[in-house]
């Protein structure tokens, strides 16, 4: 009495995710140029001040400026990767027709 199994087809579909749209690239966009100007701002500002306050020459503040703006750069980085990766976990899966245009939660 054995039965055979057709295990060729799962017996439920694979949930995805709703492919992102223009509103989504726009969203990603903006949020990251608006931290990024801020850490970008930041870092110039940091930069300004203690050059200025230190009374650094043109070599002391090259060397400063060698080690400050890799960071900024990597933070900036950071930043767009975890912008795309935190909204895409905001679609709505496919499978849900319900959520169509609305996030899950949870």
């Amino acid at each position: 009495m054995s039965q055979s199994q057709d295990t060729a087809t799962p017996a439920v579909a694979a949930r995805t995710k709703v492919r992102p749209g223009l509103t989504f690239f726009i969203v990603v966009v903006s949020a990251t140029l608006l931290f990024a100007a801020e850490i970008w701002a930041m870092t110039l500002g940091f930069l300004w001040a203690l050059i200025g306050i230190m009374s650094l020459g043109s070599v002391s503040a090259i060397v400063l400026s060698a080690l400050v703006v890799p960071a900024a750069a990597f933070a900036t980085w950071r930043l767009a990767v975890l912008a795309i990766r935190g909204e895409l976990d905001l679609l709505p899966l496919s499978s849900d027709p319900s959520a169509q245009g609305s996030t899950r939660t949870g």
